[in-house]
């Protein structure tokens, strides 16, 4: 069994904000140009998941895009730029968010963003971008009882099967965070795959490590070790943005 590179990255947008995941398209853009240009080609959730339980062999010079969140933007800036240097994406869903401003998160700056409606994901979801669970409402399920971790896992599957068709068969972990108890609380709800963030790949489908692109990250960003170490670091600090999301949703804002 053997994982590709996976990037993780979130939002893809002109407006900037406080926060550390935003990249503008221009950068963006670049980066996949570069990736492109050295010959990186990108997988198929199918292609990961035959990879991760050992029935496909990993090419060199294969990789995986993911985004978290699934911004608006996304359908201006990135999924345009993925289409013109032919590469796919796999994009993760909040469900009740779609087509909402981002009033589950900390708005860093006060600025508030908007997430793709689902029109705009069956447009994409022809053209490449695969999309999968990000819960319900993005908390971060190990600070959850078990029946709500459950009701988050199996609320957002029902949400885009109804909506695209199709149950999904992967989940992103929100902020990556994913004890035993939550890799089997998923695979109760009917995923087969997991997506965490910053670990370290141990055979476990329900487990698999992405590397998340921050603002500083540089241009190629495929999986250095100082980039690995950097990447792990900055996710550790989004407990507090966990701990900010928690006292807003118990004020009532």
């Amino acid at each position: 069994m053997s994982v590709p590179p996976i990037l993780c990255y979130h939002k893809v947008d002109r407006r900037g904000d406080l926060g550390v995941t935003r990249l503008s398209p221009r950068r963006f853009a670049k980066q996949l140009e570069r990736l492109a240009t050295a010959g990186w080609r990108t997988l198929s959730l199918e292609e990961v998941e035959r990879c991760v339980r050992g029935d496909r062999t990993l090419d060199e010079r294969e990789m995986v895009i993911t985004f978290d969140d699934a911004y608006r933007g996304l359908r201006e800036h990135a999924f345009p730029a993925l289409a013109g240097v032919g590469y796919t994406a796999i994009c993760a869903v909040i469900t009740d968010y779609a087509g909402r401003l981002n009033r589950w998160d900390v708005a860093y700056g006060g600025r508030r963003f908007a997430h793709l409606a689902w029109r705009d994901m069956r447009h994409w979801q022809s053209r490449g971008v695969e999309f999968i669970s990000h819960t319900a409402t993005h908390p971060r399920l190990t600070w959850l009882r078990a029946h709500q971790a459950a009701d988050e896992l199996s609320r957002s599957r029902q949400a885009l099967e109804a909506a695209l068709g199709a149950a999904p068969r992967a989940i992103a972990y929100p902020f990556g965070a994913a004890s035993h108890r939550e890799r089997t609380l998923a695979s109760a709800a009917g995923y087969s795959m997991g997506f965490t963030i910053a670990t370290t790949w141990r055979g476990d489908a329900l487990a698999v490590p992405r590397l998340p692109v921050y603002v500083w990250s540089r241009d190629v960003p495929v999986a250095g070790p100082a980039e690995r170490l950097v990447a792990a670091a900055a996710n550790r600090c989004a407990v507090g943005t966990s701990i900010l999301q928690r006292l807003t949703r118990s004020s009532g804002k």
